[in-house]
C-alpha cells in the first residue's frame, strides 16, 4: 500500500514508518524535516509545515494515497485541511487524537467509554490550562472530521489514546521518575499518587494502525486504546524502582500544598486529580486491538533510557531541588504535628 505519514520523526510516527516499512509499504512522510531520521533512501520526502495550510494542499493535492496516518492534527483547521487535500484520493484516513478529549467534559466517567466524548464541556478556565487548550483542539479536530464523515463519507477513522510510553519518547515524562528513583533523593507524589489511570505502550498503537490500514469498519468510528491494567503514579514509580533494585523514599503531599509553596505539580506530570481510565471494549472488538503487559513495557522503557537515552533531562527536572527541599520541611513538619 502507498500510505502517508503526516509527522513521523520524533516519536509515534517514527515507530509507524518502521513497522509499515518492515510490512512492505511504500512510505511517504510529510513534516518540516526539522528532526533527523535513519530511514534514509527507504522512505519518500515531502517537505512542509502542516500549519501552512495553503502549503500542504498545495503540496500533497496532487497525490492518492491508499492510507493516510495523521500524527500531528492539533486544531480544526488541520482536519479541514487534510480533508480538503484528500477528498477522493484516499482509501483511508486514521487520525490520532487524545483522550483529552473527555478530560475537559462535565460529571467525568469513569470507565471512560467513546459515547462520552458527548458530554458537555466544561467552560475554558480563567486561567491558561494546557489541558483544557489540548483536549479542547483535539475535540475540534474530530468534529471536522465527523462533519466530513457526515456530509461527504469521508473514510476517516479516530483513535483516542491516554498518555503514550515508550522508547524515543521526547517528552521524557515516564524519564522524569526515572530519573528522581535513580538520585536517591526524596521523591514526592502529589496526593499520595493514589489516582488510578491507564496508559497505553507505542507498540501496541503501531500494530493497531498497521494491521487496521483500510478496515472499512473503522470507518465513521473513534476507538479508544488503552492498557487493560489500571496503575497509579504509586504503583508507577514502584515498578520503575523496583526494575533498578531500589527503594526510593516516597514523601506524600497534597497537591494544594504544592500549589501553595509556589512549586505545584509540573514536576510530577503523571499526577492527575481525577481518574482516567480508558475502556477499549470496542477498538477489541472491531480492531482485534491487544496490549503488551505493563510489567513488560515498563522494563524496556526503563532499559532504554538507562542504557540507549543520550539527551539531557528537560525542563521538568530543573526543580529537583526544591522538590527535595520541600519534602524534608514537610516531612519534619508532619512529624512534629505527629
Amino acid at each position: 500500500m502507498k500510505v502517508l505519514i503526516i509527522g513521523g520523526a520524533r516519536f509515534l510516527g517514527y515507530h509507524l514508518v518502521r513497522r509499515l516499512l518492515q510490512d512492505g509499504h511504500e512510505v511517504t512522510l510529510f513534516n518540516r524535516g526539522l528532526t533527523p531520521d535513519d530511514f534514509g533512501g527507504s522512505v519518500r520526502r515531502v517537505r512542509g509545515d502542516r500549519t501552512d495550510h495553503d502549503g500542504f494542499r498545495r503540496k500533497l493535492g496532487p497525490e492518492t494515497f491508499d492510507a493516510v496516518a495523521d500524527m500531528v492534527a492539533y486544531k480544526a483547521e488541520d482536519s479541514r485541511s487534510a480533508v480538503e487535500t484528500f477528498r477522493g484520493r484516499i482509501g483511508h484516513y486514521i487520525q490520532i487524537s487524545s483522550g483529552a478529549v473527555y478530560f475537559i467534559t462535565k460529571d467525568f466517567p469513569c470507565p471512560l467509554r467513546e459515547e462520552d466524548f458527548d458530554r458537555e464541556v466544561l467552560p475554558r478556565p480563567a486561567r491558561r490550562d494546557g489541558w483544557w487548550v489540548y483536549g479542547s483542539g483535539k475535540r475540534q479536530c474530530e468534529e471536522a472530521l465527523a462533519a466530513a464523515v457526515r456530509e461527504d463519507s469521508f473514510p476517516a477513522t479516530v483513535l483516542r489514546l491516554p498518555i503514550v510510553q515508550g522508547e524515543r519518547d521526547y517528552t521524557q515524562r515516564a524519564y522524569s521518575y526515572i530519573m528522581r528513583v535513580a538520585d536517591g533523593r526524596p521523591v514526592i507524589l502529589p496526593d499520595g499518587g493514589l489516582c488510578p489511570a491507564t496508559y497505553i505502550y507505542q507498540d501496541d498503537v503501531i500494530r493497531t494502525i498497521a494491521r487496521n490500514l483500510g478496515n472499512a469498519k473503522s470507518f465513521g468510528q473513534a476507538y479508544n486504546l488503552a492498557q487493560p491494567e489500571i496503575v497509579t503514579l504509586r504503583a508507577f514509580v514502584h515498578k520503575a524502582a523496583s526494575l533498578m533494585n531500589l527503594a526510593p523514599e516516597l514523601v506524600e503531599i497534597p497537591s494544594d500544598v504544592l500549589d501553595r509553596s509556589g512549586l505545584g505539580t509540573e514536576f510530577s506530570p503523571f499526577s492527575l486529580r481525577r481518574p482516567f481510565v480508558m475502556d477499549t471494549a470496542k477498538a477489541q472488538r472491531d480492531l482485534g486491538f491487544i496490549t503488551t503487559p505493563f510489567e513488560d513495557w515498563m522494563a524496556k522503557i526503563v532499559r532504554w533510557f538507562r542504557e540507549e537515552y543520550r539527551g539531557g533531562p528537560r525542563d521538568t527536572y530543573a526543580t529537583r531541588d526544591r522538590e527535595v527541599d520541600l519534602a524534608w520541611k514537610y516531612r519534619e513538619a508532619v512529624k512534629n504535628l505527629a
